[in-house]
């Protein structure tokens, strides 16, 4: 005897599981051909611990790229990758990012990725008489020209009502300042991690930190090329969508995080268990961003730093369009 209510139950699950063949299917054809290629560059002075996790984890392979790390030793040369093309997306800090466009550099910000105030202070040799932010005065500071350090410098001198003229400034790059200040070269560095950290455990007793917290706070971005972003807008979400699952996982595995972006950046994991704590990692733009870039932006000005003497509009500079197509609830700008 025919049960029409059976037929209607064996029809629907039918139809329900065609549906989900035809739909996979779809699914399976959009996932063919070959993943788009695609370079980062990233400073290992794990100012980019959101992208290691997701080259580590497989996250960009996940999202369709095939991704080829390209490591530098801090923000500035990551940037410069991208400048000069041998690069698509680099991590960089925002004082790069800040002369860069002073410099007329097509460059666009796609996101935040790890914020601090905490990454950079002045490093200084007690036995040269340096106690106090004022004893400064008079005395020579390396610092990395263009760089957070540069900045972070200027900001805490004149905090403590010292004139750049009142010290003298050496340019240096990262990895000599520990043999500079260790052997006397210079009486204080301006400096941000892992050779923050490695120099106050050098200098021991005969070192004094000088950190600012409440002037300034560190940015780290992932940045592109104008043109890269405008013709690869599909290639930017995927990243994104990489970054923020990497995101995730720093949320929920702090200890194997560590672990994995030790192996990554060929660090030591104690050293990673110190800093760790320092850093917000999270994928962001918000409006913090802008105050930070027109900030220094008057510094550079102020200075003569840079020969451009307009503001910019930053908001030319910041794509939201892929945050907000993945994450809008990350998106905190005012346009």
């Amino acid at each position: 005897m025919f049960d029409f209510k059976t037929h209607l139950r064996f029809t629907a699950l039918f139809f329900a599981a065609f549906a989900v063949i035809v739909f996979s299917a779809a699914g399976c054809q959009q996932q063919t051909g070959p993943p788009e290629k695609i370079t980062i560059a990233y400073t290992t002075a794990s100012n980019g611990i959101l992208t290691y996790i997701a080259f580590v984890k497989g996250y960009f392979t996940e999202a369709g790229l095939d991704a080829t790390p390209q490591p530098h030793a801090f923000g500035k040369m990551a940037l410069n990758a991208v400048i000069e093309g041998k690069a698509d997306l680099g991590t960089v800090a925002d004082t790069p990012i800040m002369f860069a466009v002073m410099a007329g550099r097509k460059i666009m910000v796609l996101a935040v990725i790890q914020t601090s105030n905490r990454n950079e202070a002045i490093v200084a040799r007690q036995d040269r008489g340096i106690v106090k932010p004022s004893d400064l005065k008079g005395k020579s500071i390396g610092i990395v020209l263009g760089t957070a350090s540069d900045f972070f410098a200027d900001a805490f001198l004149n905090a403590h009502g010292i004139d750049r003229k009142q010290v003298k400034i050496i340019d240096m790059k990262p990895e000599e300042m520990a043999a500079a200040l260790g052997t006397g070269k210079v009486d204080a560095v301006s400096i941000w991690n892992p050779g923050l950290i490695q120099l106050q455990r050098e200098l021991g007793n005969n070192g004094r930190t000088f950190y600012g917290e409440n002037l300034y706070t560190s940015t780290f971005c992932v940045a592109a090329w104008q043109d890269f972003v405008a013709k690869n807008p599909e290639a930017i979400k995927k990243v994104l969508r990489a970054l923020i699952k990497a995101e995730a996982f720093v949320q929920q595995h702090h200890e194997e995080s560590r672990r994995l972006v030790a192996e990554f950046i060929k660090t030591d994991k104690a050293y990673l268990d110190e800093i760790w704590g320092l850093y917000d990692y999270r994928v962001i733009l918000d409006q913090a961003l802008l105050v930070n870039l027109e900030d220094q932006t008057r510094w550079a000005m102020k200075y003569r730093l840079t020969a451009s003497k307009d503001m910019p509009n930053y908001l030319d500079f910041i794509y939201v369009d892929g945050l907000r197509a993945v994450k809008p609830e990350a998106v905190k700008i005012i346009r």
